[in-house]
């Protein structure tokens, strides 16, 4: 929080513009008739990072702004209690982030028109409407009672001042202490900072689950898949270890199946969580396959 005796901040205000930025966003969302992000990557299509992602015409959008955002949406698409996972979740309550923004006497974000474009009483800086990286729900794992969590993704030197004068730095700070207090006071919801240490941004982890979500659509027949499933048990389970081709390679032969495929197969009982590996150890092919210890869900 700010100093208290420091002098009070402008808050920007709120203009038609901004209302009319949140009327348009609720009718699209109405039009759609489901949640859909407030940001797009296409709106920032000068991003190389930015991209949008939509496994299937049933399930939700996402829209990632950086690598980041990107494999953290991988890991919760793995973890067995998590759902409903939204992604660029704006905070349209303007006034209530202005209140909070008040309250911390922090600057809160704003945006400014081009000069001419608009009428003298938008002219000026405007509220920009916050958003929060991801919001979803998850079961705690001890309880099993279902909860709803918000979450803000930064890489490490975007949080760490190493600079005084880093107005940057300093500016994020600032954004993530207004939403910290939105969801925690105002809205009594489990809020988090995640940064690109967290263990669900592990390099290992990401990795092995992209090329687990690349072979997640397999068709192979429910009698084939469990006889996959009991070799690749019998092996993983029994005093030797193997490394992952290896491994693979024995199952091959015990199927009659060939290498490639039984690979494939290997992979999508990950995805599907037949199959319980250790995936923060690295699985290239001259690595060994260990066990998972315990089943992999959301807990801080």
């Amino acid at each position: 929080m700010k100093n208290a005796n420091s002098p009070k901040i402008k808050q920007p205000t709120v203009t038609e513009l901004t209302e009319n930025k949140i009327d348009d966003y609720l009718t699209r969302r109405e039009f759609e008739g489901k949640y859909i992000p407030y940001k797009t990557a296409r709106q920032f299509s000068s991003m190389g990072n930015a991209s949008t992602e939509q496994l299937g015409q049933e399930t939700q959008r996402h829209e990632y702004f950086s690598d980041m955002e990107r494999h953290f949406g991988l890991t919760l698409s793995y973890l067995k209690n998590v759902s409903k996972v939204k992604t660029q979740y704006p905070l349209i309550d303007v006034d209530t982030t202005l209140a909070v923004a008040t309250r911390l006497n922090i600057a809160h974000p704003r945006f400014a028109p081009k000069r001419g474009l608009v009428k003298d009483a938008n002219q000026g800086y405007q509220a920009a409407i916050m958003t929060t990286d991801f919001c979803f729900q998850y079961v705690d794992i001890m309880t099993g009672e279902t909860k709803k969590i918000a979450v803000s993704l930064k890489y490490n030197d975007e949080v760490l001042i190493v600079d005084s004068g880093d107005a940057v730095t300093g500016r994020t700070q600032d954004k993530l202490k207004i939403e910290q207090a939105y969801w925690e006071d105002e809205k009594q919801q489990e809020y988090r900072l995640i940064t690109s240490s967290h263990w669900t941004l592990s390099p290992n982890l990401v990795k092995n689950l992209a090329i687990a979500r690349r072979h997640r659509n397999l068709d192979v027949p429910h009698i084939i898949l469990k006889s996959f499933q009991v070799h690749f048990l019998e092996f993983l389970t029994g005093r030797k270890r193997h490394r992952l081709a290896d491994l693979v390679f024995l199952v091959s032969n015990k199927m009659s199946i060939s290498f490639e495929k039984t690979y494939g197969v290997f992979w999508y009982l990950i995805w599907h969580k037949g199959l319980q590996v250790d995936l923060f150890r690295p699985l290239a092919d001259a690595s060994f396959v260990f066990n998972a210890k315990e089943d992999y869900a959301w807990e801080w």
